[in-house]
């Protein structure tokens, strides 16, 4: 309003959005090429215990991911549908998010996510890999679950098995 340049604050607002993608990042470190993959949103509203998705980081999400070619699927234990036309699909339990994920990325860190049957996910995952946007998982539970895990700002957990990348002859 009066003119003076912010450049502490647009800093912080640009790291704040960036840091919004860093799950994002991981997956691509993770699984080198995203597009055609399949990857799956734990959790879409802003905090849990709130069906609030004003600012919520999964949408930024969502859409950098679809962006980059990727099928998006997502569970929210509140939310049922979204505003306008975002590129997702819903799915009414956390089982069937995982059926068919190359990877499974916790953006909402809900109590009911701490307490899953990882093991059972993993089974149904193409590739179990894990990104904990929320540091709220314990990685030695989901590494003994058979996931390759990642937080954010955390070492990696678990190993890949699988060949991230084909090539054709």
């Amino acid at each position: 309003d009066y003119g003076v340049e912010t450049a502490l604050l647009n800093a912080t607002i640009a790291t704040n959005q960036r840091q919004r993608l860093q799950a994002v990042d991981k997956l691509q470190q993770t699984l080198k090429i995203l597009k055609g993959k399949t990857i799956g949103l734990l959790g879409l509203t802003f905090k849990p215990d709130t069906d609030d998705l004003r600012d919520a980081p999964a949408l930024d999400i969502i859409q950098e991911l679809a962006r980059l070619g990727a099928k998006v699927k997502a569970y929210d234990p509140i939310v049922e549908a979204l505003p306008g036309e975002v590129p997702v699909t819903l799915t009414d339990t956390a089982t069937a998010l995982a059926y068919g994920c190359d990877a499974l990325v916790l953006v909402t860190d809900w109590q009911e996510f701490k307490v899953l049957d990882y093991a059972d996910l993993a089974g149904r995952m193409n590739h179990p890999v894990m990104i904990d946007g929320r540091n709220c998982l314990d990685p030695q539970q989901l590494e003994a679950a058979g996931f390759y895990y990642q937080g954010i700002g955390r070492p990696s957990v678990g190993q890949m098995t699988w060949p991230m990348m084909t090539i054709a002859a």
